[in-house]
């Protein structure tokens, strides 16, 4: 809009000039008539004639999948919950888990990252509070000022904090993804763009991965900007949004921005992308060292440890994390994306049909990062469906700009035929996709249900903790085989409650607390490695256990405590897919009636110690 103002202003005031001066010798290329404008091929024209949501629109269509998504989406990864809901919980509560990751020895993990999203939550905690006292001025002061350990903070439910939060990660997503699909309109056509709003509304992938809090997610946002910013032509923008999901989010993400650089170079030159580059580089730099270097007392960056451990070192290896062949992320990628990515294999070559007045190879610089980042995820041993998150926008682009071509070459070949394909195509995606997530939440979002419960109907409150006197009775609350599926202690109302784990099965390491604050998290934490190996001392006794949170399986390893009612009272469950039992075809999609015919449900249970056996262990415990 500015440039267009300046530009008028600039024709207005030429046209002043010229209606003063002296008039000019005609010349014979004065009654020339003006250049006619190239002529458009009838593609053309069909695709500039169809109407494309505009910004607003997109947001708001976007907007209803986003936020049941942070009302329902399970936690799917225990790298989401320990490695970033715990350590954030810290930060506002002052208390939660911490990995080795964490440990200042190691410092994998970017507080940078932690302190955007608390300052996200402390907002709505602090918002909640000034709304529910507006009658009373000084509550809305006191919460304005409280510490995060403070009971005014603490009077607002942290499961609201916990949603709030995932709340503003959907509206983010949202902005992300409607700034994506209108800066694809130029380069893609008004057609490939609106399947591409189509698709990232339906995704069951993106679903997922938009209120999940993981840098992965954070840098699929950044992505989706810069693509955007870079579809627009605004490169400086763009090398913003690469630099911080480099520097702040995830830093093997850069590999996916060589194509853009060598746009950049190519289109602004070389030696302004290198300044520029270097410029917002050294500012995003400074930022990460000083927040890293208050919290970790030390000067680290964490991408530089994180690249460093899993890529340089002879010492240590990502694969102890676990190893997947290929087809693990063939099959991901079919769950969550289904008819779309056949359709996003030949993307490249198809993109060549697409009316546009940009040139086929940046269309095709555009799309190139796809295939790039699939070629190094698949080359890795270690797997995780979080690694494919930075390019589920641009997979939803490529199987646009498919259909597109497709439907553009059928147009003139077979109109009749056009219809049925697009909308059975695109028809078809949109229900094996909501099969997708209603099975993801009907199958696993227990653990999610259950905490609830606790928080709301069982473990000491907040808000009690702060009005009673005498302090509460502590509580602790046991977790074994099921330490990977615990969402987080948002889900625990006050430190009250104290969460411990029980040997099972697993023989990895396992989080221990944090320290207490101010300086918990710069204390060197004993008992803490970076080969994965067993720690027992993060070990509870079963004596020591009030409550246990545990899924029932037949087959279990480990303490089977519905056989054990004279000591274990089970005071609530809720159902929980038994994969073992399940078929893979049958638990990975749900369809009504049919679905739950077929697949086998456990329970996920809360065992209550009861109070004659829970003396006697008290007894033994102190003995």
């Amino acid at each position: 809009m500015a440039r267009r103002s300046a530009a008028h202003a600039a024709a207005s005031s030429r046209a002043g000039r010229d209606a003063n001066a002296p008039p000019k010798a005609s010349s014979s290329r004065s009654h020339q008539p003006p250049a006619r404008p190239p002529s458009r091929s009838p593609a053309d024209r069909d695709d500039a004639a169809l109407w494309a949501p505009t910004f607003e629109t997109a947001v708001s269509l976007l907007l209803l999948p986003r936020v049941i998504s942070a009302l329902v989406n399970p936690i799917a990864d225990c790298d989401e919950t320990f490695n970033y809901w715990e350590p954030l919980h810290y930060l506002l509560y002052g208390f939660g888990f911490q990995t080795w990751e964490y440990s200042p020895v190691y410092a994998l993990r970017s507080y940078v990252y932690l302190v955007v999203h608390a300052a996200v939550a402390k907002a709505t905690a602090v918002a909640i509070v000034v709304g529910n006292a507006l009658g009373d001025p000084f509550q809305a002061i006191s919460a304005l000022v409280s510490s995060s350990g403070s009971p005014a903070a603490t009077t607002v439910s942290k499961v609201i904090v916990f949603y709030g939060l995932r709340g503003a990660l959907a509206l983010l997503c949202c902005y992300c993804e409607a700034l994506f699909y209108r800066a694809a309109i130029r380069p893609f056509g008004r057609r490939a763009a609106r399947y591409l709003l189509w698709l990232m509304i339906w995704n069951a992938g993106m679903f997922h991965a938009s209120t999940a809090l993981l840098p992965s997610s954070f840098v699929m946002y950044l992505i989706m900007l810069l693509l955007a910013a870079w579809m627009d032509g605004q490169h400086w923008l763009a090398i913003f949004w690469g630099v911080v999901a480099v520097l702040c989010g995830w830093p093997y993400v850069g590999a996916l921005f060589l194509p853009f650089m060598v746009d950049t170079m190519a289109t602004r030159g070389v030696l302004p992308a290198l300044l520029v580059g270097a410029a917002i580089g050294a500012a995003v730099l400074v930022a990460e060292l000083g927040v890293n270097w208050y919290f970790y007392r030390r000067l680290v960056l964490p991408a530089w440890n994180i690249v460093q451990y899993n890529v340089l070192s002879h010492e240590t290896d990502s694969t102890l994390y676990g190893t997947e062949p290929a087809s693990f992320y063939v099959r991901n990628l079919l769950l969550n994306f289904n008819v779309a990515v056949p359709l996003a294999l030949p993307a490249a070559l198809l993109a060549i049909a697409l009316p546009s007045p940009v040139s086929l190879r940046r269309r095709l610089a555009f799309l190139s990062p796809l295939g790039i980042w699939l070629a190094i995820m698949f080359a890795q041993a270690h797997k995780e469906e979080r690694f494919l998150f930075p390019v589920y926008a641009l997979l939803c682009l490529a199987a646009a700009v498919s259909l597109s071509a497709v439907s553009t070459g059928l147009a003139t070949a077979a109109p009749a035929l056009r219809r049925v394909v697009v909308y059975s195509t695109l028809g078809l995606y949109a229900l094996l996709s909501v099969s997708r997530v209603v099975s993801n939440v009907v199958n696993y979002a227990a653990p999610l249900r259950v905490f609830q419960h606790l928080h709301d109907n069982v473990l000491p409150s907040a808000r009690s903790d702060a009005l009673s006197s005498p302090a509460p009775t502590p509580v602790t609350l046991c977790v074994g085989k099921e330490w990977y599926r615990f969402p987080t202690s948002f889900f625990v109302p006050s430190n009250a409650t104290t969460v411990r784990f029980l040997r099972s099965s697993f023989r990895g390491q396992l989080p221990q607390p944090f320290a207490p604050p101010p300086d918990g998290t710069s204390v060197v934490p004993a008992h803490m490695n970076n080969r994965n190996a067993e720690e027992p001392t993060r070990y509870a006794p079963l004596e020591a256990c009030d409550l246990v949170v545990d899924l029932d399986l037949a087959d279990q390893q480990e303490t089977k405590f519905w056989e054990h009612p004279e000591t274990w009272q089970r005071v609530h469950e809720v159902p929980f897919l038994d994969a073992a039992r399940s078929p893979s075809p049958y638990r990975a999609l749900y369809v009504p009636f049919w679905t739950p015919q077929r697949v086998t449900m456990a329970s996920y249970s809360v065992y209550r110690r009861r109070l004659r056996a829970a003396r006697a262990a008290a007894k033994q415990h102190d003995a």
